[in-house]
């Protein structure tokens, strides 16, 4: 454990800053003695990193929240994709740096300029999001499952370009997995029931899906219940009663969720 002292030392985050975090629900205390004095472990300072490291991207503190609180899985996706961005800017700054040296020894050829070039890197984010608006511009983009989602106006799917490409800037097709996992086991849930642990486990990584793309509240996730029974005929085409399972799952679970 770090007391909030040591924690300022080591990130060079201010008490100030590490108490607005804790105010705004982004990054708690671990424990708070009866002194009213702030702790943190390991687990909260790995968070504080994610938060340093986002900042560092230029993501809002809302954006950042989003992302701590999406998926593992996607959050790693987006961590591998940004250190190949931060690899192109490294051997920038390793160019620069020679170049220097070579200045300093009243050295030059026309081969130092490729220090300032930063076309790979803004390359690379381009790619990154030229693709996953090429996903999205598809008619087959999202998952059959999902289209209540879009065709009731519970989606914006400006929203989510604009989410996808440059807040979490992954890879749209990482994404459609996550959705094809989530449709399976509604699927494989139906034998045993609504009430069924399978069920739950469906209804939560669907929540958490949706969580990516906007924020689902119980009143939300109501419309988006509502919504499956609006589409039944088109979302039971290939697994009848697909539908309404989802939709009966979904209210169980919010009817339930606090009596477990």
């Amino acid at each position: 454990m770090k007391s909030v002292n040591e924690v300022t030392k080591l990130s060079g985050v201010s008490r100030r800053t590490l108490r607005y975090y804790d105010e705004i629900g982004l990054l708690y205390p671990s424990a708070v003695k009866e002194s009213g004095y702030r702790q943190y472990d390991d687990e909260s300072l790995r968070r504080l990193w994610h938060i340093l490291f986002y900042k560092e991207l230029g993501l809002s503190l809302d954006d950042i929240r989003s992302l701590l609180d999406s998926p593992k899985e996607l959050e790693k996706v987006l961590l591998k994709q940004h250190k190949q961005i931060l690899l192109e800017k490294q051997s920038q700054l390793q160019k620069m740096t020679l170049s220097i040296d070579r200045i300093l020894n009243d050295e030059f050829d026309i081969s130092m300029l490729r220090a300032f070039d930063k076309n790979k890197i803004e390359e690379a984010k381009k790619n990154y999001a030229k693709q996953t608006c090429e996903q999205m511009e598809s008619e087959d983009a999202l998952h059959n499952f999902f289209r209540p989602l879009s065709r009731n106006g519970l989606v914006d799917t400006t929203s989510i370009v604009k989410k996808i490409t440059i807040i979490m800037n992954i890879d749209w097709g990482k994404l459609l997995e996550f959705s094809e996992e989530v449709s399976d086991k509604f699927h494989k849930a139906m034998k045993d029931g609504a009430d069924s642990l399978a069920a739950k486990d469906a209804v939560t990584s669907f929540r958490e899906f949706v969580n990516i793309l906007m924020p689902c509240d119980d009143a939300t996730f109501r419309k988006i219940a509502q919504a499956y029974l609006e589409e039944k005929k088109e979302i039971s085409k290939n697994i009848p009663g697909l539908a309404g399972f989802v939709n009966a799952a979904i209210l169980y679970f919010i009817n339930n969720q606090n009596t477990d």
